[in-house]
Order: structure tokens, then C-alpha cells, then sequence
């Protein structure tokens, strides 16, 4: 696996409270975004008067003062986010949603990005899973088109959902086969572990997907859920996952089997700076493949790429090169096509080199 020669890049951080202009122009992967956690407010409420929705917030302003109060933790995020996500109720309504989110990965100079998207939540809903996927494909290509941003898409598990449902998932699925990259799991974790999707899986290699696997910060089973993934769902890499800093011989495992980990640093409005900047340095000074990523990128203060990379590095002490190294690590754990992944690492090169002689 290649790794990047010593960079003399020493600039740090956010000036005045404004993205470097390093951070800024640097070309970015981002593999750990969901798509139903890119919904603005201004797009909320479109979709609820364009849908004509009885919704709980009437304003951009209830909105943000919702997010900032829901409860810590896992549960009370998704206990607000799976509100958001009602709203979204039409294929026009996933067409521009999945459009708007490449729109705002170009702000981010993001080249590549790998979608989250949950149909289980939306067939659930009585919305076709044609609608979903169709209507997703159809933004993507949109936005790609007028944006030049290449995407790709994963589709999860909702693991409080049982194993028939997830299966049956798939069989939805197959006729799309060709427009989704990989399978992951996400959702509520407390009581829901890996091997309770073995067989779900096990269906996924065999249809050829990429596989991958939330095992999210600081969950009860957090360590034994990330040996769950790797030796029972055998996945490529890990969602999260920081909780494997506890294990060294987790850690060793990742490392030997370059199993990376898309982590998210992100930061609520209480948070003095992003989260788990320790567990990510351990990490990444262990020579684990650990990216940054933004999950929710409308619900959390950290926002788009751009501005979370930016506050990770002033607030990690991370050098301009170990930026580039964060993006390095992303292209090789990425589903791109091994040539893609080349081209796109030799532009990171270049430009990573003509910073070096600025």
C-alpha cells in the first residue's frame, strides 16, 4: 500500500474562524455521509409545505434550536433525525435532496463521495423502493453532471429491523444492482449486534457488494461489535469503530488487514471542539486507516467537509501533511476502481507537493 512521503507542510488550522486556504483548496474524499442526514432546514421546510406535512417546527429557527437540544448520545440523535427524514416522501423529493448534496460536496472541493441511504425507513413508509432508489440516482447523476463530483451508494441495514426484513432488502434491490456500490448497517445499536445480520451479509458478498458496518462511539458492546464485523460479517471496513483503541489487539487486526475506519469527529453546538480527537490521534499514530467524515453534515455544527477537516486540524495539532495523509487513507480504503483511486492519488499528490514548495 503506498504512503506518502515527508511533507514540509506546517500551516495549521482555521485563521480568523475561516477555513485555511490549504484545507480549503484540498481535494477530498468523503466516505461516511448519510444522505437523509443532508437535509437543511431551508429544505425542510420546503419538503413540508411542498408535501403538505403536519411537522413539529415552523421556522429555520426551531429547527436549529431542535438540533441543539436534542439529547446526547445516539438514541437522541436518531430519535430527532428519523423526524427530519419524514419529509422526505416523493422520487422528486429524493431526486433534489441527493442533487442539493452534491452541490454542497462541490463547496467542499469533495471528488468522491460514498451515500448512506436507509430504504427500509422510506418502504416502510408505504414509498416504493423504485422511488427511492430511481429518485437518488437521478440527483446523483444530476449533480455529478453540474458539479463534477463523482458519487457512489451504500445501502444500510436499519438494524433495529430484523434479519427477514434486511434480507428481503436486498431481494428489493437486485434489479438496481448495478447503481449501489456496497451494503452497510446503521441505526439504533443497543441490542442490535453484527451477527444478527450474518445470514443478510452473507446474501450481500455473494450478490458482489462492498461491505461495511456502523459500530458507532461508545456503545455497550462497542469493542465486541467491531470484532463482530470483522470476523462474522467479514467486512472491509468499519463505520466509526473508535472504541478499538481499548483493544490492542483489535488495533492490530485493522492495521494488518488495512480494515479502515470511517470516523466522524463531529461537533454540537455545546461542544468546545470536534469529538474523539483523542481516540482519532491514537488511532492514526498506530497507522490505522482512519478517515474524516461528516455523517450528518445538516445536523451537527461541524457542517460540510471543508469546515470539519478545518477545525480538526487546529484543534488536533495536525500539519498540512497529516491532512493529506487523513485524505490518502480515504482514497485507498474507497470503492473507487483501483484506477480511479490512482488518478485521484496522484492529483492529491501534486497537489500536496506544490504546497511542499510554496
Amino acid at each position: 500500500m503506498r504512503r506518502w512521503r515527508g511533507l514540509a507542510c506546517h500551516s495549521r488550522g482555521v485563521s480568523n474562524g475561516q477555513p485555511s486556504s490549504f484545507i480549503t483548496a484540498l481535494p477530498k474524499v468523503e466516505l461516511h455521509l448519510h444522505l437523509e442526514g443532508t437535509l437543511s432546514p431551508e429544505t425542510l421546510l420546503r419538503l413540508v409545505d411542498r408535501n403538505g406535512l403536519d411537522f413539529p417546527y415552523g421556522s429555520v429557527g426551531e429547527i436549529r434550536a431542535a438540533l441543539a437540544a436534542r439529547p446526547a448520545g445516539l438514541e437522541g440523535f436518531l430519535d430527532h433525525h428519523y423526524v427530519a427524514v419524514q419529509t422526505i416522501q416523493t422520487r422528486q423529493d429524493f431526486t433534489e435532496v441527493a442533487y442539493e448534496l452534491l452541490r454542497e460536496c462541490r463547496a467542499s472541493n469533495i471528488v468522491w463521495v460514498e451515500v448512506f441511504f436507509d430504504p427500509q425507513f422510506h418502504t416502510s413508509r408505504g414509498i416504493p423502493f423504485e422511488s427511492v432508489i430511481e429518485g437518488i440516482t437521478e440527483g446523483l447523476e444530476a449533480g455529478s453532471a453540474e458539479f463534477g463530483v463523482e458519487a457512489g451508494l451504500i445501502m444500510c441495514i436499519n438494524r433495529e429491523r430484523s434479519e427477514r426484513s434486511a434480507v428481503a432488502m436486498l431481494d428489493q434491490a437486485r434489479p438496481y444492482r448495478e447503481l449501489i456500490l456496497g451494503l452497510g448497517m446503521d441505526s439504533y445499536e443497543e441490542g442490535n449486534p453484527p451477527s444478527k445480520f450474518a445470514r443478510a451479509y452473507a446474501a450481500a458478498r455473494e450478490d458482489g457488494y462492498r461491505l461495511t458496518a456502523h459500530c458507532d462511539v461508545d456503545q455497550s458492546t462497542s469493542v465486541s461489535n467491531i470484532w463482530e464485523a470483522v470476523d462474522v460479517l467479514r467486512v472491509e471496513r468499519i463505520d466509526h469503530g473508535l472504541n478499538a483503541v481499548e483493544d490492542p489487539g483489535l488495533v492490530e487486526v485493522l492495521r494488518e488487514r488495512s480494515i479502515g475506519l470511517t470516523a466522524c469527529p463531529v461537533r454540537r453546538p455545546t461542544d468546545p471542539e470536534p469529538q474523539d480527537l483523542d481516540r482519532i490521534r491514537q488511532l492514526f499514530e498506530a497507522g490505522v486507516l482512519v478517515t474524516l467524515n461528516t455523517d450528518d453534515p445538516a445536523e451537527f455544527d461541524t457542517g460540510y467537509l471543508t469546515t470539519l477537516m478545518s477545525e480538526v486540524q487546529s484543534a488536533g495539532g495536525y500539519t498540512n501533511a497529516d491532512m493529506v495523509r487523513f485524505v490518502q487513507n480515504a482514497f485507498e480504503i474507497s470503492w473507487l476502481p483501483q484506477n480511479r483511486k490512482d488518478d485521484y492519488l496522484a492529483v492529491l499528490s501534486e497537489y500536496a507537493e506544490g504546497d511542499a514548495g510554496a
